[in-house]
């Protein structure tokens, strides 16, 4: 998916007027190709000036520049509309919208980390003898599925769905060569926020995943993973973009560290199979 539409839904930083000028644009933008910077202001409740200055903030010259991108990227990948669900969609609508939900996350996510934030991360995980995990709602899915890919080959990971069994365990058994890792992502859930807390007071090294860099959680980690949301002017039924993209991260952070150490992964992962294979 072009990278014009990536940054679209994962823009942090657009105003109330350009977030309403990129929400347009991501449902429809066809129609946005035919219309005058008058035409968008007018159904946007802005004006021509905040079309022209949201083109500026993207990177464009101009309106004009911006138009031709949208040209190119709606020609080459047919772009169909990333609004949420409406009332009596056909099943065809729905899945293309899923569709274009899952094509975004890979752009995104490359858009917004640095391979260099994966490999300090892996770096991290090598060096802690023990892996504390933690994620509430559904980030508590990812960190359960990022505990059972490093358990698989032979690190120690705890996790814990209950918040005071999770201090309970950080607090009993944590070294300072430990790491925790905290997957939220709005970064400003109060037990997500809590936890680091303690994790910093007992001298870990904190990795975040999350799509919000300028939370107190982001600031106060040592690596940020960051992954990909989206903005809705209704009410989000499901945060789609949001799980699908923790687990796209934690999988890259998975393979960055299994291919430092291919060899022995594969050797834990044939042990643990021959076993469940030989008990069956």
């Amino acid at each position: 998916m072009n990278s014009l539409f990536a940054r679209l839904v994962a823009e942090k930083h657009f105003t109330a007027s350009e977030r309403k000028i990129a929400d347009l644009l991501l449902k429809n933008p066809q129609w946005f190709l035919d219309a005058t910077t008058a035409k968008i202001g007018n159904k946007t409740q802005t004006s021509s000036a905040a079309v022209v200055r949201f083109a500026k903030k993207l990177g464009y010259a101009g309106f004009p520049a911006l138009r031709l991108d949208i040209a190119l990227a709606t020609t080459d990948d047919k772009q169909p509309s990333l609004s949420e669900i409406t009332a009596d969609e056909s099943v065809d609508d729905i899945l293309a919208k899923t569709s274009a939900r899952f094509k975004l996350i890979p752009d995104t996510i490359a858009q917004q980390n640095n391979a260099s934030d994966f490999l300090t991360a892996t770096q991290l995980i090598e060096q802690a003898q023990h892996i504390f995990i933690y994620g509430i709602a559904a980030s508590s899915l990812v960190a359960q599925d990022l505990q059972q890919k490093f358990t698989r080959i032979g690190i120690e990971v705890i996790y814990h769905a209950d918040f005071h069994q999770m201090i309970t365990s950080i607090q009993a058994i944590a070294t300072d060569n430990d790491i925790s890792i905290i997957i939220s992502e709005s970064g400003n859930t109060y037990e997500t926020l809590k936890f680091q807390k303690i994790s910093l007071d007992l001298n870990l090294k904190t990795i975040v995943i999350t799509s919000n860099p300028d939370t107190p959680l982001s600031t106060n980690s040592h690596v940020i993973l960051q992954t990909a949301t989206q903005q809705f002017d209704k009410v989000r039924f499901a945060s789609t973009i949001g799980l699908l993209s923790q687990l796209y991260v934690i999988d890259i952070l998975f393979y960055t560290y299994i291919s430092r150490h291919y060899n022995a992964a594969q050797e834990k992962i044939a042990l643990t199979r021959a076993r469940i294979d030989q008990d069956l």
